[in-house]
């Protein structure tokens, strides 16, 4: 995520550029969240903490392939501020940061329809948007795993060379691909994640309410 935040940083396209001003408005919620979310992580039951996940950004993702059939794609070049200050769309920040921090995954794929469908940010920018954010709670959870010797790096070493040219193709072939195809291609990978967390967990989920 980092990779891909500085590459559509460094491109200053319009089509595909950050929008810093909602990326400052989110970050101090999802940063509140990251820290429930660690705290999440050491003590709630993960399975349940996967299950839960799986469940919300499936469904967000499902939702997004049907906007993207419908044809309903953003189109401001910068976000509705008023709209992402809403209570309830800071809760759903915060959320986002503590789903993220507790599994790995939830802020960028719940931003991303938060900063389009909500705050009318075109989509490729809601994208850029949404995988800077992502980037900036990573390196929060990524320090507090190193300190508490969770990462595996043995594992890691096998994935950073592909996520490192992967983060430089796709900022670069984003703003040649249509918005629709972005969203049904982002719908049906996030849906995957989001059957593979529900599949994989609940077995666990049953074992613990047995």
């Amino acid at each position: 995520m980092t990779n891909g935040a500085i590459t559509y940083a460094m491109m200053r396209n319009e089509k595909t550029s950050i929008d810093r001003k909602a990326l400052r408005s989110v970050a101090p919620y999802v940063i509140a969240g990251v820290v429930a979310g660690i705290i999440f992580f050491v003590y709630a039951p993960k399975p349940l903490l996967r299950f839960t996940v799986g469940v919300v950004i499936a469904a967000i993702a499902i939702y997004q392939i049907y906007l993207a059939g419908e044809n309903k794609l953003g189109s401001m070049p910068a976000a509705d501020l008023s709209v992402l200050a809403k209570p309830h769309n800071r809760v759903y920040q915060f959320l986002a940061g503590a789903f993220s921090a507790s599994t790995g995954t939830g802020v960028a794929e719940m931003h991303q329809p938060l900063f389009e469908e909500r705050g009318g940010l075109s989509t490729l920018k809601a994208n850029a948007t949404a995988i800077c954010i992502e980037a900036i709670a990573d390196w929060t959870i990524t320090l507090t795993n190193m300190k508490l010797g969770y990462l595996r790096y043995d594992i890691l070493v096998f994935t950073v060379a592909g996520v490192l040219v992967g983060g430089q193709i796709g900022p670069r072939i984003a703003k040649y691909i249509h918005p629709r195809i972005t969203k049904i291609i982002f719908g049906i990978s996030v849906t995957t994640i989001g059957a593979i967390y529900i599949v994989t967990s609940w077995p666990q989920v049953v074992k613990l309410f047995a």
